[in-house]
């Protein structure tokens, strides 16, 4: 059935044409339907639009038909309808022009890519995230007049700042933002519009670039000579209604990645609002160190703070329930890019961090069922994972924290550890706490010598069993050798404390599908480090103390930290293997450390032998009988061991690799030589014999690499 139906719609999917009539389609492009028939199109597809009357882009034509399924209609204002008729998109004029700028800045963006200009690669990079950001705010149509009005005149101000930096062309505005008519507007109060925003833009880039090189303007010296930085931190004070102890757990995380960049930094705080120590009282300083030039060009970082609640399962709970127990309560988040950038460089300046309490499941679920008819809950749930919590708090404009927060002073400091502590003694002394980052500067330096291990639990599943509701799971990890020895202080939750001898993990309530996203540093000797193996126990947490007395571990996994090629486990995610049977076999190392401890080992072993390893040492894996399941992240950052199994390697292959390298050696000192004789023939045929020979003839015997190279080189 062919049927009219002029309208403008969105490419929501791509369409590659099979037949010369058909029309190929691209995510974006804007097509506009002249008639459909039986679930078909037929259309003009506009490849280019015109972003504003007073800048013209050429409009290109092409007709054909495609799938319906594969646009989606767009609301618009059709003029004159029929072949001479106008349709004039329903949509913000501010939302066209960002889409049309969006789309011109990527093919420059890709061109700057190809051509290797990383600085203003990363700068159109900035400027893109920032225009994404804020067409997503205008397109949700839930921003009120006031704050529209005032969001217009940042986008336009960014639009016109990035067409600058790039040679586009100017786009003539009013006071308001909004692109002025070129039929409606007289030539002089275009030329003085022109020259007012000339200027303003100009005024613009000025700023930037004073902005962007302040790092080296205030002390060049110092910065220009290193390129590791540190963060400092003084946490001044923390402002809530808990009730209970606490642990504040911050840390650097990138948004945009939603990864963390270092290790946490720990405060313990008390029900009576201080520090648990009170000696700390006034003196709870941390500086983040290892970071390098790449950490402090990205787009976006943020300070993230973990607020853990350690007591009761329930605040209302009396004193016949459970305490102790590590329940999440809620975070607090920080944009510091402008004092990681150095635009923002005042250690006495108080920053205050807004706090977001999490709410339980249970209350969620009840609030779902009350207010769902009426409104949308924008509550954030205490099971989603860490890095969701921390995104929806950086993209919430505001925060409702009813006066709760932190008070923290930042300042970025030129140099690693020992540098900040002489050029900086009056902020960083040995009292202060050091949080590392998770992976190496840019430089290593002879005497740093690290071997720490980072494990994230990340989440798990567990089946029930007999209970009607989901069990509380509480995770304890621990560190201990092949005879079953447990590590004592090997575990580390942040920096500011002295290591643990075990780890408990949050526990959430009634949740089948956990997500902690919990990281601690596990630091042993070097040469431990083969002997040793990370071990998990899982058990309920009941909210009944007398329940809670005779629950026992349900469950036990483990890795070896080094695997048995000499290799070290591989960075990565983990799914680990829960083990169940009697608790005495969970704690005798030598019952379960010839099993296999991931999901992948156990495959691997299974495939050659055709043998099923379930019934092995009295366990149980989970794998066929239930459908419980434990997943870990691993990094380690260590200057002695390593992931790679060449490096480790037997004597007769390393001899083998060793001249190899020789051999490879050799021919490029051959060819460096050869190429160099010749243009030295070309330029001065009159040189003497002996350098125009072998210039390696006449060098001593004892010569080193170092010299052969500086003589083949330079001389």
């Amino acid at each position: 059935r062919l049927c009219w139906s002029p309208a403008r719609r969105q490419t929501i999917y791509n369409y590659e044409a099979v037949q010369d009539v058909e029309l190929s389609l691209q995510v974006g492009d804007t097509v506009h339907i002249l008639e459909m028939y039986e679930g078909r199109c037929s259309s003009q597809g506009l490849w280019e639009e015109n972003r504003s009357k007073s800048r013209s882009f050429f409009k290109f034509y092409i007709c054909g038909i495609f799938p319906e399924t594969y646009i989606h209609l767009k609301e618009a204002i059709v003029k004159d309808r029929g072949q001479h008729e106008t349709v004039i998109p329903s949509e913000l004029p501010l939302g066209q022009e960002l889409t049309a700028t969006l789309r011109e800045w990527a093919v420059i963006w890709h061109r700057l890519y190809v051509n290797n200009k990383t600085t203003q690669f990363r700068h159109v990079q900035q400027l893109t995230y920032s225009l994404i950001e804020w067409r997503s705010q205008i397109l949700s149509g839930t921003l009120p007049k006031d704050e529209l009005a005032e969001l217009k005149k940042k986008v336009t101000a960014k639009i016109d700042y990035g067409n600058r930096i790039l040679g586009l062309d100017l786009v003539v505005r009013d006071d308001n933002g909004n692109i002025l008519d070129p039929d409606e507007t007289s030539t002089i109060s275009l030329f003085k519009a022109h020259e007012t925003a000339s200027k303003r833009i100009d005024e613009r880039i000025q700023e930037e670039k004073s902005l962007q090189q302040s790092l080296d303007l205030r002390g060049q010296p110092i910065f220009n000579s290193t390129h590791t930085y540190s963060l400092y931190v003084n946490f001044k004070n923390f402002v809530c209604n808990i009730g209970e102890d606490a642990e504040l757990l911050m840390s650097l995380y990138d948004p945009d990645l939603s990864k963390f960049i270092s290790e946490n930094y720990l405060v313990r705080w008390g029900s009576n609002g201080m520090p648990k120590e009170i000696e700390k009282l006034n003196n709870l300083q941390a500086v983040f160190t290892d970071l390098s030039s790449s950490d402090l060009i990205r787009p976006r970082i943020s300070l993230v703070c973990q607020i853990v609640r350690v007591g009761h399962m329930e605040l209302k709970d009396g004193k016949k329930h459970t305490c102790g127990l590590r329940r999440p309560f809620g975070v607090a988040v920080m944009d510091i890019t402008d004092i990681i950038h150095g635009k923002v460089d005042d250690e006495e300046k108080q920053h205050f961090i807004p706090f977001q309490q999490i709410a339980m499941e249970t209350y969620i679920r009840q609030r779902q069922l009350i207010m769902s008819p009426l409104i949308a809950s924008h509550v954030i749930g205490e099971n989603e994972p860490l890095t969701s919590v921390f995104n929806k708090v950086i993209a919430a404009k505001e925060v409702n924290h009813k006066g709760q927060g932190l008070w923290v002073s930042l300042k970025l400091l030129p140099g690693d550890l020992a540098q900040v502590q002489k050029d900086f003694s009056h902020l960083v002394d040995r009292s202060t706490a050091v949080a590392r980052k998770m992976g190496f500067p840019e430089i290593i330096l002879p005497g740093d010598v690290r071997n720490d291990i980072y494990v994230t639990l990340i989440q798990g599943e567990f089946d029930k069993g007999k209970k009607k509701t989901p069990k509380n799971v509480e995770v304890t990890m621990s560190v201990h050798d092949e005879d079953g020895n447990l590590q004592e202080k090997a575990i580390h939750p942040g920096a500011g404390y002295e290591g643990v001898s075990e780890y408990k993990s949050v526990v959430y309530y009634q949740v089948k599908q956990p997500c902690w996203y919990e990281t601690v540093k596990v630091a042993i000797a070097i040469e431990e480090v083969s002997r040793c193996h990370l071990r998990f126990t899982f058990r309920h947490r009941s909210s009944q103390e007398s329940r809670d007395r005779s629950e026992r571990a349900f469950g036990m996994g483990f890795v070896k930290l080094m695997n048995a090629d000499g290799t070290t486990l591989q960075d990565g995610k983990h799914n680990l293997i829960i083990y169940k049977g009697d608790n005495k076999k969970m704690e005798d190392a030598k019952s379960y450390l010839t099993l296999p401890c991931t999901k992948t080992e156990m495959e691997e072993k299974e495939a050659p032998s055709g043998k099923n390893l379930h019934s092995l040492a009295n366990f149980t894996p989970t794998k066929d009988s239930t459908k419980d399941s434990f997943q870990i992240a691993t990094v380690i950052c260590s200057t002695k061991l390593t992931q790679n199994g060449r490096a480790c390697a037997g004597d007769s292959s390393k001899t083998e690799l060793l001249f190899a390298a020789l051999k490879a050696l050799k021919y490029l000192f051959r060819f460096i030589v050869q190429s160099r004789v010749l243009y030295l023939r070309w330029v001065q045929p009159s040189l003497p014999g002996p350098l125009l020979g072998n210039p390696l003839e006449f060098l001593p015997v004892n010569t080193t690499k170092t010299d052969i190279l500086h003589q083949i080189l330079y001389h």
